[in-house]
C-alpha cells in the first residue's frame, strides 16, 4: 500500500501527548508516515518531505503543513544545550537532533539573531522555492500534494503561488479561533495546539475533501 507522507509543526505532529489531526488519521489505520516535529521551522518541514521523496517511491499523497515564519532550528552541542536549551522554559527539548527554538528571544544570541541577522524576505524566497520543488517532484511522479497553512505567513506577490496546491484563504489557526471548538482549548503554558474536538473535525475534513478514504465507521466512533 502506498503511504501518506505528512510533515508539519506541533499543530500536526502525532508524536506528542496532545491529540492532533494526524494522530486521529493514524488511529483510523491510514498508512501515514509522519515526518513533522514540535515547534520546527518551514525549512525543517519542507526538507524532510523533499529528502524522503528523493529516496522512496511508495508514496501516494503528501501533506505539507506550513508553520509561521522566523522559526529557528539549531544543532546543539553540550555547551549550547546547557546554556540555551535547558534554561528555556518552553522549548527546553531536542527533536531529531536539533533544538526547535521557534521564535523565542530569551537568550542574548537569539536576540542578536533577530536584530541583526534574520531576513524575512530571504526566508520567504527559500520557502517558496522549496514549495515549488516539492510540487514539481509530486507532479512528475503523479503524487497528490496538499499545502496547508498552520499560521498566517504573509506571502509576497509571486507567480509561484499560482503553481502550488494551496488555499491561501484557509489558515488552520484562524479557522480554529473562529470555530465552536476554540473555547474547549487548553491555553495554559502558551501551547497553541488546537483542542481534541477540533483536531477530529480537521482530520475528517481533510479526509473527506482530499484523501477520500472510507472512514464512515470511525466517524461514528469519534463523533466528529
Amino acid at each position: 500500500m502506498s503511504n501518506i507522507l505528512i510533515s508539519g509543526c506541533g499543530i500536526s505532529w502525532s508524536g506528542q501527548v496532545k491529540p492532533t489531526w494526524v494522530k486521529v488519521l493514524k488511529l483510523c489505520k491510514l498508512p501515514i508516515i509522519d515526518l513533522g516535529g514540535p515547534a520546527v521551522s518551514n525549512e525543517y518541514i519542507l526538507n524532510k518531505l523533499i529528502k524522503h521523496l528523493m529516496n522512496n517511491d511508495e508514496v501516494s499523497h503528501v501533506i505539507c503543513q506550513l508553520t509561521s515564519l522566523a522559526k529557528l532550528d539549531v544543532e546543539v552541542d553540550e555547551q549550547r544545550h546547557k546554556e540555551m536549551v535547558e534554561p528555556d522554559p518552553l522549548r527546553n527539548f531536542i527533536h531529531d537532533g536539533v533544538w526547535p527554538s521557534s521564535v523565542s528571544k530569551l537568550h542574548p544570541a537569539k536576540q542578536s539573531y533577530y536584530k541583526y541577522l534574520y531576513s524575512k524576505n530571504i526566508e520567504l524566497d527559500n520557502t517558496l522555492i522549496k514549495m515549488y520543488t516539492l510540487q514539481k517532484m509530486c507532479d512528475d511522479r503523479k503524487i497528490k500534494l496538499l499545502f496547508l497553512q498552520g499560521y498566517p505567513v504573509g506571502w509576497p506577490e509571486t507567480n509561484i503561488l499560482g503553481n502550488l496546491n494551496i488555499d491561501l484563504n484557509y489558515i488552520i489557526e484562524t479557522h480554529y479561533h473562529q470555530s465552536q471548538y476554540y473555547r474547549l482549548h487548553d491555553h495554559e503554558n502558551e501551547n497553541t495546539v488546537p483542542c481534541t474536538e477540533f483536531q477530529k473535525h480537521l482530520a475528517f475534513n481533510i479526509n473527506d475533501n482530499w484523501l477520500q478514504y472510507d472512514l464512515s465507521s470511525y466517524k461514528i466512533k469519534f463523533n466528529a
